[in-house]
């Protein structure tokens, strides 16, 4: 099931995530594995940006063409936003206008949610969703 993160986390020295892996990646990974989605896609909206913000208008436009040649490729049944926030206030407005009907959107909380939700609603939340749309593939 292909699985689409926005946004990226901030490592504090360059605009590139590639390779980093601290203990809310790890729980993210934990979870994919247990829930039988380990190897699934998952890609950012804004491809580089600073600091951890709601990406800007511009921003989204200008890597939109690149999330939707991505979305053209893997051709997912699902996609699952990681962040109700990043839900409402960027896929849902700029990106599921682009693509197809049939392809089922929903969201988790951000696996790096720790003190808005606990570790445990973030899994549920997960495998929740993750069991709902796992028969579509």
């Amino acid at each position: 099931m292909p699985s689409m993160n926005v946004p990226k986390d901030w490592d504090g020295k360059s605009n590139y995530n590639f390779g980093k892996f601290d203990a809310r990646c790890r729980f993210f990974q934990k979870m994919m594995i247990e829930q039988g989605v380990a190897g699934s896609y998952v890609t950012d909206i804004v491809k580089e940006r600073g600091k951890p913000r709601k990406p800007t208008k511009t921003e989204i436009q200008k890597w939109l063409p690149f999330l939707l040649k991505e979305i053209e490729i893997i051709q997912p049944k699902v996609i699952i936003i990681l962040g109700k926030r990043t839900y409402e206030a960027s896929f849902k407005l700029f990106v599921k206008p682009s693509i197809f009907k049939e392809i089922k959107v929903d969201y988790v909380f951000h696996y790096s949610q720790q003190g808005a939700k606990t570790n445990v609603e973030v899994e549920q939340r997960f495998a929740e969703v993750v069991r709902k749309y796992k028969q579509i593939d």
